[in-house]
C-alpha cells in the first residue's frame, strides 16, 4: 500500500520521526524527512539507504508557512505530488505554569499546534488536486486527559487533536482523508528531558512505549478510514472515559501523581548509577 508513495514527516530527526521513517522505508515509500536538525536528518537518510529507499532531506521549520511552501513546491517539482503528511514535530517545557518563561510557552504553541496547521493548509490544495492523500497529525494521550505540570504541552495536543476531528468533519467527502495518532509516553529524548522536572508526574505512570509502537499506530491511521488511532489502544479508551466522567478522573489523579513520582525516582536513581558505573 505504500510502495512508492510520497511521505512527508516532520520532526524526522526525533525518536517518532525516526521510526516512521525507517516503518515506511521497509514498506517501499519514498521519504521526504524535514527537521530544524539537518546533521541528524543526514545521518537518518544514510541509515536508510540500506533499505533501499529513495529519500529527500530538507531542512524545515514548521513554525514558518513560508518554509512550508518551499518544501511543498520542492517536493511538487521533484515528485509530482504528495500522497501523505505525518505531522510529527513537537516540543515539550514541563514546569508550573507561572513559572515557565514565556518564549517556551510561544515555542510549544508554534511547534506543536501552529506547525501542525501551516502543515495541513501546505498540503491540502495539492491533495484536492490531486484528488488523494492523507495526513496524519501526531498528538498524544495528553491530548484526552490533562497534565498538571505540563499544561501547555497538553493545552496544544488538546488542540491539535480538536483540530484534526474538526479537519476529519470537514474532508469526509473529499478523497484527502486525516487522521491524528495519541499515543501514551515514549522512550525518546524528549522523555529523558521530562525526567529532569519533578512536574512531569504523569508522564512517568506506565512503562513507556517504544517508538516503532507509535511508529505502527502512525500506518495504522495511514491505512485505515478512522478519526483517532489510540496507542496502546487500552490506556486511551480508560483516557476516553476518566474524561467522559471527569470527576472520577480527578479523584484518581492523587495516585497516579504518586505513581508518577515514585518512577521519577526510580528512573532518576537508576541513571545516575549507569552513569556513576555503581
Amino acid at each position: 500500500m505504500l510502495k512508492e508513495k510520497v511521505t512527508i514527516i516532520t520532526g524526522a530527526a526525533g525518536g517518532i520521526g525516526s521510526a516512521t521513517a525507517h516503518i515506511f522505508a521497509k514498506q517501499g515509500a519514498v521519504l521526504v524527512l524535514t527537521d530544524i536538525r539537518k546533521k541528524e536528518l543526514e545521518e537518518l537518510s544514510v541509515a536508510l539507504k540500506d533499505l533501499g529507499t529513495e529519500t529527500m532531506v530538507i531542512e524545515h521549520d514548521v513554525t514558518n508557512p513560508e518554509s512550508w511552501q518551499s518544501l511543498i513546491e520542492n517536493v511538487r517539482q521533484k515528485y509530482g505530488k504528495i500522497d501523505i503528511l505525518v505531522n510529527n514535530a513537537g516540543v515539550i517545557h514541563p514546569g508550573a505554569t507561572e513559572k515557565i518563561a514565556l518564549e517556551k510557552v510561544h515555542h510549544q504553541v508554534s511547534v506543536n499546534f501552529l506547525g501542525t496547521i501551516n502543515g495541513c493548509r501546505a498540503v491540502l490544495p495539492l491533495m484536492k488536486e490531486q484528488n488523494s492523500g492523507k495526513i496524519v497529525n501526531v498528538a498524544s494521550l495528553g491530548g484526552i486527559v490533562p497534565m498538571p505540570g505540563e499544561a501547555i504541552y497538553s493545552a496544544t495536543k488538546f488542540a491539535i487533536r480538536g483540530y484534526s476531528f474538526s479537519l476529519y468533519a470537514e474532508l469526509r467527502k473529499s478523497p484527502v482523508g486525516i487522521a491524528v495518532v495519541c499515543p501514551d509516553s515514549v522512550d525518546t529524548p524528549q522523555l529523558d528531558y521530562e525526567l529532569l522536572y519533578d512536574e512531569a508526574v504523569l508522564s512517568f505512570i506506565g512503562e513507556p512505549l517504544k517508538p516503532e509502537k507509535v511508529a505502527k499506530g502512525i500506518i495504522k491511521a495511514v491505512r485505515k478510514n478512522k478519526a483517532e488511532i489510540l496507542v496502546p489502544s487500552g490506556m486511551g479508551v480508560f483516557c476516553r472515559i476518566g474524561m467522559a466522567f471527569p470527576k472520577f478522573y480527578f479523584l484518581l489523579l492523587p495516585l497516579l501523581e504518586k505513581i508518577g513520582s515514585s518512577t521519577i525516582r526510580k528512573r532518576r536513581e537508576k541513571k545516575k548509577k549507569m552513569q556513576t558505573g555503581e
